[in-house]
């Protein structure tokens, strides 16, 4: 007996010895084996599929229950797979660590009586190597090596590439010389100063897998006509981020010391003809949660913030700042050298097109009330949609602007003047190259020119589907017909967002009286928890209306615009009457 337990243990022992490296370390991320794959809530092949994926992807693990592993997906959400069709396997994590202590012992082994061979302050920045136990092994030159206690170690981020010696000055060209970057401009680091998207291939057009905030520290591969090649969750991705400098080629801070040109205030030509209607001068905003104060300085109080693509009439400017005009008619100041200066002009919009909105709204006629839009107009459903890799759920023709269009027809056919905005916001952002983080600010140009436009505009919707929710969630049968369910989404950064807060309430309510459980209610969103504002600014009528998630159908859809439509004439006539 005891002879044949040695000779078991002497096998296990070489079968070990046999295994690849892949199998003998710890896996860190699951590989799809199969052609695609159901991504379930909980481990068991009876239970909800939540997404699919398909062969090749790789997903960190989250945690290990039998045959099933739950990963994290590109969304951030979790899901659990069955481990007969992935692959096991190790992805090197590449991780920066920083003393917590000002007097941290660095020893030969991973033990308190080993060798000291360094003491480490607060301000270094290590590459940890791997991890053993209580004990961490980090990178302290390219010879050397050595050990500390995990308790005294905070992960942080990578530090900073050295900069490359100062190039040789030359002469300064007669003509001005456009700079140059080579096709790959190598490997190295590179810190995101505005949230990006992720995708799957250089193409704005493309899968979109998830996305990275400002401030994240990424380690690039390569650079090819704006685009870097990033790791991203255990497999090569891409983000768009030009290499852009400015004339002196370098980049401006976010507040420095600028003298602006004084505003020139347009000298009127003689003219037989009526005089167009003169524009107050202006600004847009550039810069993501721009602080509005209270006097013109750094010093005075923050009293809100902007997003880019805002607008604002300016009423004076002071030194190096302006003083702007809120949509509430109250004012602010904003610092001059972060905004973009749009000078008056005497054109008078017409056709649905302004200096803010060119080419945008084709068929508004200015007696509109209602104006109706999908800054995400793609968002499509997956019984129907031809894009649902990664975390995208979208098609360029069966989408979410069907649904603004039957909600649109509703309207008009009850009476109430409506203009429903079809232009492809998407299509327009891979046009200028722009990211699908820079939504918002394309579809505010439309919103801007519309309100510009008709002045008895009071109510923009803006049309969404949910994302990956459980039907359970966003889809409920009432008389025996079924609804997408509605969710009423507030932006708290925009200074007048309790009178659009106080206009989803009230049809919150009515929604409840008539069609029991088909709202979901109301939310508020601020800056921390996505855009913050959704260009709910523009007027105390404006809400964002999420129609179900990826997981309803486009007829469900279509019953929720009817439903809406009704209770939203009958709030508009007792509004009306009240009024009166």
């Amino acid at each position: 007996m005891v002879v044949r337990v040695k000779k078991s243990l002497l096998a296990v022992c070489f079968l070990m010895m046999l295994m690849p490296p892949s199998f003998a370390e710890a896996a860190t991320h699951v590989e799809v084996a199969v052609d695609q794959l159901n991504i379930r809530s909980a481990p068991g092949t009876t239970t909800q599929i939540v997404g699919t994926v398909t062969k090749a992807t790789r997903l960190p693990i989250v945690t290990e229950q039998k045959d099933w592993t739950q990963v994290k997906l590109a969304s951030g959400k979790t899901g659990w797979i069955n481990n007969k069709y992935v692959k096991m396997i190790e992805v090197p994590q590449i991780k920066y660590v920083k003393s917590t202590v000002d007097m941290l012992n660095v020893r030969a082994e991973p033990n308190a009586t080993a060798q000291i061979l360094q003491i480490i302050d607060k301000n270094g920045v290590f590459l940890q190597v791997k991890k053993q136990g209580d004990w961490a092994q980090i990178k302290l030159s390219d010879q050397a090596n050595g050990w500390v206690n995990v308790r005294y170690l905070t992960e942080t981020a990578a530090p900073a590439p050295t900069p490359a010696p100062a190039p040789t000055p030359i002469p300064t060209p007669t003509e001005p010389v456009a700079p140059t970057y080579p096709v790959d401009a190598g490997t190295g680091t590179i810190a995101l100063t505005e949230g990006v998207d992720v995708y799957t291939a250089p193409d704005f057009l493309g899968t979109v897998l998830g996305q990275l905030s400002a401030g994240t520290i990424v380690n690039q591969y390569g650079y090819t006509n704006g685009w870097y090649t990033i790791n991203y969750a255990g497999t090569y991705a891409y983000i768009y981020k030009p290499i852009a400098p400015d004339e002196t080629g370098q980049t401006v801070p976010s507040e420095v010391s600028v003298t602006l040109d004084p505003i020139p205030l347009p000298t009127p030509a003689p003219n037989p003809d009526p005089a167009p209607t003169q524009q107050e001068a202006s600004i847009r905003v550039k810069n993501a949660d721009t602080n509005l104060r209270s006097g013109p300085g750094t010093n005075y109080p923050v009293v809100g913030n902007a997003q880019p693509g805002q607008v604002f009439p300016i009423v004076q400017s002071e030194g190096d700042w302006y003083l702007i005009r809120m949509s509430d008619g109250s004012t602010a100041y904003i610092a001059g050298w972060i905004v973009e200066l749009i000078q008056p002009t005497t054109s008078t919009p017409s056709n649905g097109v302004d200096p803010l909105g060119v080419g945008y709204n084709g068929g508004m006629v200015g007696n509109e009330k209602v104006y109706i839009y999908s800054t995400h107009n793609r968002e499509s459903w997956r019984n129907v949609a031809r894009n649902t890799q990664g975390s995208s759920v979208d098609d360029p023709e069966i989408n979410i602007t069907l649904v603004g269009k039957r909600l649109g027809d509703l309207l008009q056919a009850k009476g109430i003047a409506t203009m429903v905005n079809q232009d492809d916001f998407a299509q327009k952002l891979a046009e200028q190259k722009k990211s699908f983080a820079m939504s918002y600010t394309e579809s505010y140009k439309a919103v801007a020119a519309a309100a510009a436009v008709s002045p008895n505009l009071k109510y923009i919707f803006d049309i969404h589907r949910d994302s990956d929710e459980p039907r359970s969630k966003v889809a409920i049968t009432i008389n025996g017909k079924t609804y997408s369910r509605v969710l009423f989404v507030i932006g708290t950064a925009n200074p007048t967002y309790l009178e659009n807060k106080k206009l989803a309430e009230a049809l919150h309510a009515r929604l409840e009286t008539n069609y029991p459980g088909l709202s979901r209610g109301v939310i508020l969103k601020g800056t921390n928890e996505g855009n913050g504002v959704y260009n709910q600014s523009v007027s105390e009528g404006s809400l964002l209306l999420e129609f179900g998630g990826t997981n309803n159908t486009l007829e469900e859809c279509y019953n929720t615009a009817e439903a809406f439509a009704d209770v939203f004439t009958n709030y508009m006539l007792e509004s009306q009457i009240a009024f009166q």
